[in-house]
């Protein structure tokens, strides 16, 4: 996985290393909060901040799937915001790497409520079940609920996903209704997103590309100020990566396969 990304929208990974028994990823840290906390406090959002949002989630995920990363984990706890207002998508524990034209994978892995038809079935897929996990996110910006159901029951979940139509509420514009069907199409190969250009969906049509992927349009709100989170090491960190605390940490880590400058005493 990539130590660091060349788009603002994704969290970046500052340390990746690993011993025999443990993997560790240490990720850039996002102040402002998750979309999932944001849902939680207003249930849903304007329609100007859902068209906001959007547009950097297209952004994020079209560098992903250009680098050849499928996320697979794409949800409202996985976006994060910065201390500016802008999203980073994070948590790449899942991630595929290496998928490029039309190579495909398999594993069913992610949060069901989120898994698109082919990966629930088992079947080999590709960069459309980010598209697919999109259209969930969309919805649930919009309206505070996901378009399928969301209960607890893993197989009706599963029967919703594969056999039903999702289900829309009619504050719904025309546009956004119309995208989240060519999203959410059963089919892989007929999803937006993965088929033809999503940038230029009447739902986008007031969005300035450049300025979206430049960080130059206003973000709909600024994040409270948090405070500087607490960086050191617990202890219960240091008995699993072994390291001496009386040795400053400088012997420990040689076999990590990345360490930070940082780190380095």
């Amino acid at each position: 996985m990539k130590l660091a990304w060349k788009c603002p929208f994704l969290c970046n990974i500052h340390a990746a290393f690993q011993t025999q028994l443990h993997a560790f990823i240490v990720m850039e840290y996002a102040s402002g909060g998750s979309l999932q906390d944001l849902l939680n406090n207003r249930g849903y959002l304007d329609m100007d901040s859902v068209l906001y949002y959007a547009a950097e989630m297209v952004c994020g995920l079209q560098f992903l799937h250009s680098e050849g990363i499928i996320h697979r984990d794409f949800k409202p706890e996985n976006i994060l915001f910065s201390s500016k207002g802008h999203i980073k998508i994070a948590d790449f524990g899942l991630a595929a790497e290496n998928v490029f034209g039309n190579k495909t994978i398999s594993g069913s892995i992610g949060t069901l409520h989120n898994m698109a038809p082919e990966m629930v079935q088992c079947h080999i897929y590709n960069s459309a079940v980010d598209w697919w996990a999109f259209g969930i996110v969309l919805c649930k910006m919009a309206t505070g609920r996901s378009p399928f159901y969301e209960g607890r029951k893993a197989e009706k979940c599963i029967h919703f996903i594969l056999n039903c139509q999702p289900s829309y509420s009619e504050q719904l514009s025309t546009e956004l209704q119309d995208l989240l069907e060519k999203l959410l199409k059963k089919k892989p190969y007929k999803r937006l997103g993965f088929k033809g250009d999503i940038r230029r969906h009447q739902f986008f049509k007031s969005i300035n590309w450049i300025e979206a992927e430049s960080q130059k349009l206003k973000p709909p709100f600024q994040p409270e100020p948090q405070p500087n989170p607490d960086v050191s090491i617990p202890a219960s960190a240091l008995e699993v990566l072994n390291i001496d605390t009386a040795s400053t940490y400088s012997y420990s880590l040689q076999d990590f396969t990345y360490l930070s400058p940082s780190w380095k005493t």
